[in-house]
Order: structure tokens, then C-alpha cells, then sequence
């Protein structure tokens, strides 16, 4: 069975959102589709930059570029500007649990935003250059780059995507982790 990949779209003449699911036999073609909103059709050109994201490419383990994501945390009435190197393969995002005497992290990326469920969102990367987000069945759900995620849908991040949870607002800054932070090729 091949792998689908999921991929945001804005339709041009409603400007709702989409998800368009492709193939990496789609990878270096157009495809035609339609918005589920206004039923208007168009070509989405779908860039040969998609194939690392499929498992079967060889880039995977090859001469791609490893890359760490950088989260910023942008301050809110209840949470201050924070940021968080990425680094790991999987990192969960919630509200910081109450303490206490034992207290032990129980999301790798917290904040005091009590919108936010104890563990809202993951983020995982996915072979040396993706980077999927997910809700994790919370309460108040993710909005990525100002349209709402469906509940199992995993979708890529970008770099200079903002995804919000509860009522604070994170950025994607995804660079090359090569020790050079001029170095941003990811």
C-alpha cells in the first residue's frame, strides 16, 4: 500500500481550506481539484520538495540535510515568549501539570494557557527534514495557520507556519542542524 500525504491548500476563490490527499506518484505533476466549499476546480502544481516526506525515498537516509525545528512560544496574558529547540523524533505540547512534590514533566513543551489541554498537540519529525503536527483529541483543537485541524488529520510543517492551541500562538522556524544558526536551508 503506498503512503498518502497530506497537504493545506487555501481555495483561491473562497479562501477556505482544504486538505489535498496526494501520492508520491503525484510528486513533479499537477493535479486537479476541487474546493469542497464553493466547488470551484483548479491545478495544484505538487513540487518534487514533497519526496523526502515519503518513506520509500532515498533521501531519507541519505544526502539531505538533518533539520531541528525552533518553536516559538509568542506571549500571551497567561504565557511568556518561550522557545524550544526540537531536536527529538516526537515532542508533546500542553498545559505544565499542577507540581507538587513529585511533580514530573508530563509534556515536553508547556504553558500556563488553561485553554490548553495536558496534552494537546505532538509534534513528530518524520525522516532528517519533515515535521508533522497533530491533535491529540484535545478539548479546544489546533488551528494551523488560521484553519482548524480535524481531529485525525496529521499535517507537515513549514517553516514560518503558526499553529494556535487554547489561546496561545506558536511559530515554525525549521533550519539545518549543522551548528550554524546562519544556516537555514531546511
Amino acid at each position: 500500500m503506498s503512503k498518502i500525504l497530506k497537504i493545506a491548500q487555501t481555495c483561491p476563490k473562497c479562501k477556505s481550506r482544504m486538505v489535498i490527499p496526494i501520492a508520491e506518484s503525484d510528486l513533479g505533476h499537477t493535479k486537479q481539484v476541487a474546493c469542497p466549499k464553493c466547488g470551484a476546480k483548479y491545478n495544484v502544481p505538487i513540487p518534487m520538495a514533497y519526496a523526502s516526506k515519503f518513506e520509500s525515498d532515498p533521501t531519507l537516509g541519505g544526502n539531505e540535510p538533518d533539520c531541528s525545528l525552533l518553536l516559538e512560544v509568542m506571549a500571551n496574558a497567561t504565557t511568556s515568549y518561550q522557545t524550544f529547540e526540537l531536536t527529538s523524533d516526537y515532542y508533546t505540547i500542553g498545559r505544565k501539570n499542577s507540581g507538587g512534590p513529585e511533580h514530573r514533566p508530563d509534556v515536553e513543551v508547556a504553558t500556563a494557557d488553561k485553554k490548553m489541554s495536558r496534552k494537546h498537540a505532538a509534534i513528530r519529525k518524520r525522516g532528517k527534514s519533515g515535521f508533522i503536527l497533530k491533535d491529540l483529541g484535545s478539548k479546544n483543537g489546533v488551528s494551523l495557520n488560521g484553519n482548524r485541524l480535524d481531529a485525525d488529520e496529521e499535517l507537515y510543517l513549514s517553516d514560518g507556519d503558526t499553529f494556535r492551541l487554547g489561546e496561545t500562538t506558536f511559530r515554525v522556524n525549521i533550519a539545518e542542524s549543522s551548528g550554524n544558526d546562519n544556516d537555514l536551508t531546511c
